[in-house]
Protein backbone atom coordinates (compact mmCIF):
# COMPACT_ATOMS: atom_id res chain seq x y z
CA UNK A 1 0.00 0.00 0.00
CA UNK A 2 1.43 3.36 -0.86
CA UNK A 3 1.40 6.52 1.58
CA UNK A 4 -1.85 8.13 3.16
CA UNK A 5 -2.86 10.80 1.46
CA UNK A 6 -3.79 14.27 3.35
CA UNK A 7 -4.19 17.59 1.99
CA UNK A 8 -0.66 18.64 3.84
CA UNK A 9 0.74 16.00 2.30
CA UNK A 10 -0.57 16.28 -1.11
CA UNK A 11 -0.05 19.98 -1.49
CA UNK A 12 3.92 19.38 -0.11
CA UNK A 13 4.31 16.92 -2.37
CA UNK A 14 2.99 19.05 -5.96
CA UNK A 15 5.08 22.04 -4.35
CA UNK A 16 8.10 19.77 -4.07
CA UNK A 17 7.25 18.53 -7.30
CA UNK A 18 6.95 21.84 -8.89
CA UNK A 19 9.95 23.82 -7.68
CA UNK A 20 12.76 20.58 -7.03
CA UNK A 21 15.22 21.87 -9.65
CA UNK A 22 15.17 25.43 -7.49
CA UNK A 23 15.77 23.18 -4.72
CA UNK A 24 18.10 21.11 -5.93
CA UNK A 25 20.36 24.45 -7.20
CA UNK A 26 20.00 25.61 -4.06
CA UNK A 27 21.16 22.38 -2.46
CA UNK A 28 24.51 23.12 -3.73
CA UNK A 29 25.12 26.69 -2.32
CA UNK A 30 22.87 27.49 1.26
CA UNK A 31 22.31 24.95 4.15
CA UNK A 32 18.99 23.68 4.93
CA UNK A 33 18.87 25.62 8.36
CA UNK A 34 19.82 29.04 6.47
CA UNK A 35 16.98 28.91 4.00
CA UNK A 36 14.95 27.96 7.78
CA UNK A 37 16.11 31.52 8.64
CA UNK A 38 15.63 33.17 5.32
CA UNK A 39 11.80 31.70 5.70
CA UNK A 40 11.52 33.76 9.17
CA UNK A 41 13.42 36.66 8.15
CA UNK A 42 10.62 36.94 5.05
CA UNK A 43 7.90 36.39 6.97
CA UNK A 44 9.37 39.13 9.50
CA UNK A 45 9.14 41.17 6.56
CA UNK A 46 6.06 40.31 5.73
CA UNK A 47 4.39 41.33 8.83
CA UNK A 48 5.54 44.67 8.63
CA UNK A 49 4.35 45.07 5.27
CA UNK A 50 1.14 43.85 5.93
CA UNK A 51 0.77 45.77 8.88
CA UNK A 52 1.76 49.13 6.65
CA UNK A 53 -1.32 47.88 4.44
CA UNK A 54 1.16 47.10 1.77
CA UNK A 55 -0.76 43.95 0.90
CA UNK A 56 -0.01 43.77 -2.35
CA UNK A 57 4.00 43.33 -1.84
CA UNK A 58 3.06 41.60 1.15
CA UNK A 59 1.74 38.61 -0.52
CA UNK A 60 4.63 38.56 -3.02
CA UNK A 61 6.89 38.01 -0.09
CA UNK A 62 4.51 35.71 2.12
CA UNK A 63 5.04 33.69 -1.29
CA UNK A 64 8.68 33.55 -1.37
CA UNK A 65 8.75 32.21 2.73
CA UNK A 66 6.85 29.58 1.81
CA UNK A 67 9.11 28.55 -0.65
CA UNK A 68 12.03 28.94 1.42
CA UNK A 69 9.93 26.72 3.70
CA UNK A 70 10.11 23.80 1.19
CA UNK A 71 13.48 24.25 0.27
CA UNK A 72 14.98 23.94 3.45
CA UNK A 73 13.29 20.00 3.52
CA UNK A 74 14.36 19.63 0.21
CA UNK A 75 17.73 20.52 0.48
CA UNK A 76 18.16 18.93 3.59
CA UNK A 77 17.25 15.48 2.17
CA UNK A 78 18.87 15.93 -1.18
CA UNK A 79 22.07 16.68 0.94
CA UNK A 80 21.80 13.73 3.03
CA UNK A 81 21.79 16.71 5.54
CA UNK A 82 18.07 15.76 7.36
CA UNK A 83 19.09 16.41 11.35
CA UNK A 84 17.12 16.32 14.64
CA UNK A 85 18.13 20.10 15.30
CA UNK A 86 16.96 20.74 11.66
CA UNK A 87 13.19 19.46 12.05
CA UNK A 88 13.01 20.95 15.47
CA UNK A 89 14.00 24.48 13.84
CA UNK A 90 11.75 23.98 10.77
CA UNK A 91 8.74 23.37 12.83
CA UNK A 92 9.49 26.24 15.22
CA UNK A 93 10.24 28.49 12.52
CA UNK A 94 7.00 27.88 11.05
CA UNK A 95 4.94 28.68 14.10
CA UNK A 96 6.83 31.68 14.56
CA UNK A 97 6.38 32.92 10.72
CA UNK A 98 2.77 32.21 11.04
CA UNK A 99 2.55 34.24 14.54
CA UNK A 100 4.68 37.44 12.18
CA UNK A 101 2.20 37.84 9.14
CA UNK A 102 -0.77 36.85 10.89
CA UNK A 103 -0.17 39.91 13.87
CA UNK A 104 0.76 41.90 11.52
CA UNK A 105 -2.53 41.70 9.24
CA UNK A 106 -4.23 41.86 12.93
CA UNK A 107 -2.43 45.31 13.67
CA UNK A 108 -3.67 46.53 10.33
CA UNK A 109 -7.18 46.11 10.81
CA UNK A 110 -7.31 47.03 14.20
CA UNK A 111 -5.78 50.09 13.58
CA UNK A 112 -8.59 50.70 10.95
CA UNK A 113 -10.69 49.50 13.17
CA UNK A 114 -12.26 47.09 10.94
CA UNK A 115 -13.02 44.88 13.59
CA UNK A 116 -14.87 42.24 12.70
CA UNK A 117 -11.83 41.31 10.31
CA UNK A 118 -9.36 41.84 13.21
CA UNK A 119 -11.72 39.47 15.11
CA UNK A 120 -11.41 36.57 12.69
CA UNK A 121 -7.78 37.05 12.39
CA UNK A 122 -7.04 36.79 15.95
CA UNK A 123 -9.42 33.39 15.59
CA UNK A 124 -7.13 32.27 12.97
CA UNK A 125 -3.98 32.81 15.01
CA UNK A 126 -5.50 30.55 17.87
CA UNK A 127 -6.90 27.92 15.97
CA UNK A 128 -3.31 27.62 13.63
CA UNK A 129 -1.58 27.45 16.99
CA UNK A 130 -3.93 24.67 18.40
CA UNK A 131 -3.89 22.72 15.21
CA UNK A 132 -0.35 22.44 15.00
CA UNK A 133 -0.24 22.28 18.98
CA UNK A 134 -2.17 19.12 18.91
CA UNK A 135 -0.08 17.45 16.32
CA UNK A 136 3.27 17.80 17.77
CA UNK A 137 1.90 16.70 21.04
CA UNK A 138 0.23 14.02 19.05
CA UNK A 139 3.78 13.17 17.50
CA UNK A 140 5.26 13.28 20.69
CA UNK A 141 3.60 10.50 22.00
CA UNK A 142 4.03 8.60 19.10
CA UNK A 143 0.69 9.03 17.53
CA UNK A 144 0.05 10.17 13.78
CA UNK A 145 -2.58 13.01 13.52
CA UNK A 146 -1.72 14.85 10.23
CA UNK A 147 -5.51 14.87 9.16
CA UNK A 148 -7.94 17.69 8.53
CA UNK A 149 -8.90 19.66 5.49
CA UNK A 150 -6.56 23.16 6.69
CA UNK A 151 -3.17 22.17 6.58
CA UNK A 152 -0.40 25.03 6.77
CA UNK A 153 0.28 24.83 3.30
CA UNK A 154 -3.66 25.49 2.65
CA UNK A 155 -4.15 28.27 5.72
CA UNK A 156 -1.18 29.84 3.67
CA UNK A 157 -2.57 30.03 0.77
CA UNK A 158 -6.20 31.05 1.89
CA UNK A 159 -4.85 33.77 3.66
CA UNK A 160 -1.94 35.29 1.50
CA UNK A 161 -4.23 34.85 -1.75
CA UNK A 162 -7.26 37.15 -1.29
CA UNK A 163 -4.78 39.44 0.66
CA UNK A 164 -2.90 40.18 -2.21
CA UNK A 165 -6.15 40.29 -3.67
CA UNK A 166 -7.41 42.72 -1.71
CA UNK A 167 -4.61 45.07 -1.85
CA UNK A 168 -4.63 45.27 -6.11
CA UNK A 169 -8.34 45.79 -5.96
CA UNK A 170 -9.39 47.20 -2.75
CA UNK A 171 -11.94 44.46 -2.56
CA UNK A 172 -12.19 43.37 1.18
CA UNK A 173 -15.00 40.70 1.01
CA UNK A 174 -12.35 38.51 -0.94
CA UNK A 175 -10.19 38.76 2.12
CA UNK A 176 -13.16 38.66 4.45
CA UNK A 177 -14.81 35.57 2.44
CA UNK A 178 -12.12 33.61 2.93
CA UNK A 179 -11.72 34.25 6.82
CA UNK A 180 -15.12 32.72 7.06
CA UNK A 181 -13.84 29.37 5.44
CA UNK A 182 -9.96 29.17 6.80
CA UNK A 183 -12.37 29.37 10.31
CA UNK A 184 -14.16 26.67 9.29
CA UNK A 185 -11.99 24.41 7.42
CA UNK A 186 -10.00 25.25 10.96
CA UNK A 187 -12.73 23.74 13.42
CA UNK A 188 -12.88 20.80 11.69
CA UNK A 189 -8.92 20.18 11.10
CA UNK A 190 -9.04 20.78 15.26
CA UNK A 191 -11.83 18.04 16.08
CA UNK A 192 -11.12 15.86 13.54
CA UNK A 193 -7.12 15.72 14.62
CA UNK A 194 -7.96 15.78 18.35
CA UNK A 195 -10.68 12.74 17.42
CA UNK A 196 -7.48 10.74 15.87
CA UNK A 197 -5.63 11.45 19.14
CA UNK A 198 -8.20 10.40 21.17
CA UNK A 199 -8.47 7.38 19.33
CA UNK A 200 -5.20 6.59 19.05
CA UNK A 201 -4.49 6.90 22.76
CA UNK A 202 -7.34 4.63 23.70
CA UNK A 203 -5.23 1.79 21.50
CA UNK A 204 -1.94 2.92 23.02
CA UNK A 205 -3.31 2.05 26.55
CA UNK A 206 -5.55 -0.94 25.21
CA UNK A 207 -1.97 -2.69 23.86
CA UNK A 208 -0.05 -1.20 27.18
CA UNK A 209 -2.57 -2.83 29.00
CA UNK A 210 -2.73 -6.38 27.55
CA UNK A 211 0.93 -6.13 27.44
CA UNK A 212 1.10 -5.61 31.21
CA UNK A 213 -1.33 -8.37 31.75
CA UNK A 214 0.54 -11.00 29.74
CA UNK A 215 3.54 -10.67 31.49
Amino acid sequence: MGRPWSVDAGLRRFSSAVFHPLGWALGHLLSPNLLTTFSVLTSAAVGYFFARGRFFLGAWLMFLAGLFDIWDGQVAKLTGRVTTFGSFYDSTADRVADFLYSLGTLYYFTVQRIFDVAFMVAGYMVLSSLISYVKARAEGLGISCGVGLLARPLRMVLFGIPLFIYGFTGNLWTFRGSLYLVLALGVETLIHRVMVVHRGAREKDARAGGAGREA
